[in-house]
């Protein structure tokens, strides 16, 4: 087992924490429906999920920092999007939002579900119609965008996917405005419009629409003083999303006004909804991550206050996730400079350490920091790698328990990794189309080897930037996969229908075996994308999971 549920060390996290895309992904899963299954974010960032994979040793993840894109289409939004967040009541439900995007780069479509559903984004908007077919056309029109964000719609280009929607939130905002301005609405109505107009707003400015941020900023502070409290609820949800804009930007009042609206929030009429919980907490987590730990704690009491207790077990749990960890917190800091390439010193980073494993030494902290470790590996701060696994070496020995078992797992596959380095890389499995397959067909050639199976998309995340390099220098380079997929998968399927133009080892995993993969094990490889290069002698020079780090190693075995 190891564990993708959280995005690896990629070149991906620095381009998700620069360019603050995880609120932008926060919005889009909560307005629309169906975006993906949930997931356990008991620690505010790097902590793991329960699910896991089948392919190697049970493992940590990485930091959920970087969980906002995989999909270009959605990271051209604007940083100022932001205040986009969860105002649409499309789903109410109590799913934390997906480590998914619009459309997953290699997948395989479901032309059934695409063919039964109606062709997203040519709902015509008739000038005749009336306030209940407005409304009627505000739902399918938010039924259209989940077809979309979950793929279901069997859109495979992500540009067409992203003109279909910004054609659907228009034509929305059209409907919306018209259903606020009809002279049949009622005042309940007319009210219902303003809410789909700010929804729809919100859309754009999650699609990276300026404009429209400008608008639903203004809109937001209107509507404040409206006698429809969920109305309210709504746009101040909003304006906490530009609040947190505004401190990320470096705003000394931010802060303040952040926990000022979170307070107005939560002493509401009426009790705030799941999807303000949500917003509570993405603020709790930006204000702890710049060092605002009075009013994180602030947010953080009021949500333990309003859904602490929750009926709904799955409230509270997910009130308890969001409500985080002061020890967390800081340590969290400590892991975000270092991902955003500031000097992060070794005895500062173990002391926090210590003080985490002190405050809470469950599971949990166990995965949180193997995982910090391997994005430090990732990060080449070998240092604070080094000095994450001595914790976990010191603090966790009973290797009987949960806790030993899971830090000896990352301490093992540490040296699993190391050890690979320089030895030749043999493996007598077949290829992926079952004919024989040997890296010796390559010798005079550096081989990129990336390991993928079809369940994992992180897995294939490099392929194309791995495939372009090999294409500029196919003298010199060549790409060999290792699929680590179980029998029954439709790999050759799969490799047919994504034109994978590279052979593969097929390296079945096994869901009863102690050991799920060996081979994955044997190179300790615990998140993906894990790419394994070997020098022109087929022995394995370095395990890579960035493309920089590709690219620096083909450059030093060139010299």
């Amino acid at each position: 087992m190891f564990c993708v549920t959280c995005p690896p060390p990629t070149h991906w996290i620095h381009r998700a924490v620069r360019r603050k895309t995880s609120l932008v992904w926060l919005m889009l899963c909560v307005l629309v429906a169906g975006c993906g299954g949930s997931r356990d974010e008991s620690a505010p960032t790097g902590a793991t999920s329960d699910a896991q994979s089948d392919l190697g040793p049970t493992t940590p993840p990485t930091n959920p920092a970087a969980q906002s894109l995989t999909s270009e289409a959605v990271s051209e939004a604007d940083a100022t999007t932001q205040a986009g967040v969860a105002v649409n009541r499309a789903d109410r439900s109590a799913t934390p939002p997906a480590d998914s995007a619009l459309e997953t780069p290699f997948s395989i479509a479901n032309e059934q579900q695409a063919a039964s559903a109606a062709d997203p984004g040519e709902r015509p908007l008739r000038p005749d119609l009336t306030p209940q077919q407005l409304l009627k056309y505000l739902a399918d029109a938010d039924g259209d965008m989940q077809l979309i964000a979950s793929g279901r719609a069997g859109i495979t280009d992500q540009q067409e996917a992203l003109a279909k929607m910004r054609r659907i939130v228009r034509l929305k905002l059209e409907a919306s405005r018209r259903l606020r301005d009809h002279s049949d609405s009622d005042p309940s109505t007319r009210d219902e419009g303003t809410r789909g107009e700010l929804q729809s707003l919100s859309h754009l400015a999650g699609l990276g629409d300026l404009q429209a941020a400008i608008e639903l900023e203004k809109l937001a502070e209107t509507n404040l003083k409206s006698d429809d409290a969920r109305l309210v609820a709504d746009s101040r949800m909003v304006l906490i999303g530009f609040a947190i804009e505004s401190l990320q930007n470096g705003e000394a009042t931010a802060p303040q006004r952040i926990a000022t609206l979170v307070n107005d929030l939560a002493s509401s009429g009426s009790p705030p909804d799941v999807s303000a919980m949500m917003v509570m907490g993405q603020a709790r987590q930006v204000l702890a991550q710049y060092g605002h730990r009075e009013e994180a704690k602030q947010i953080r009491d009021a949500i333990i206050r309003l859904y602490g207790d929750a009926s709904d077990p799955q409230i509270a749990k997910m009130a308890a996730q969001l409500a985080g960890n002061v020890e967390y917190d800081q340590i969290d800091r400590l892991l975000q400079q270092a991902i955003e390439g500031e000097v992060v010193d070794p005895e500062t980073w173990s002391a926090a350490v210590q003080k985490l494993v002190i405050e809470s030494a469950d599971l949990q902290t166990v995965q949180y920091l193997a995982g910090a470790a391997l994005q430090f590996e990732g990060l080449e701060q070998e240092s604070l790698a080094a000095a994450t696994y001595q914790k976990l070496a010191e603090n966790f020995t009973d290797g009987d328990s949960a806790t030993g078992r899971e830090a000896n797992l990352a301490i093992e596959a540490k040296r699993a990794r190391e050890a690979v380095i320089g030895t030749s890389f043999a493996t007598d499995a077949p290829s992926v189309d079952g004919s024989k397959l040997s890296v010796d067909d390559h010798r005079g050639k550096l081989v990129l080897m990336p390991f993928w199976a079809i369940g994992f998309p992180e897995s294939l995340q490099l392929i194309p930037s791995l495939q372009a390099i090999a294409d500029e220098s196919p003298d010199q380079i060549a790409i060999v996969g290792v699929n680590l997929d179980r029998a029954e998968a439709p790999v050759s399927e799969f490799v047919e229908q994504n034109q994978l133009e590279f052979p593969s080892f097929r390296v079945e995993s096994s869901a009863t075996a102690e050991v799920a993969n060996p081979l994955a094990a044997e190179f300790g490889m615990v998140s993906a994308p894990f790419i394994v290069v070997l020098d022109e002698e087929g022995t394995v020079a370095s395990i890579d999971y960035t493309l920089d780090q590709v690219k620096k190693t083909i450059l030093e075995l060139r010299q």
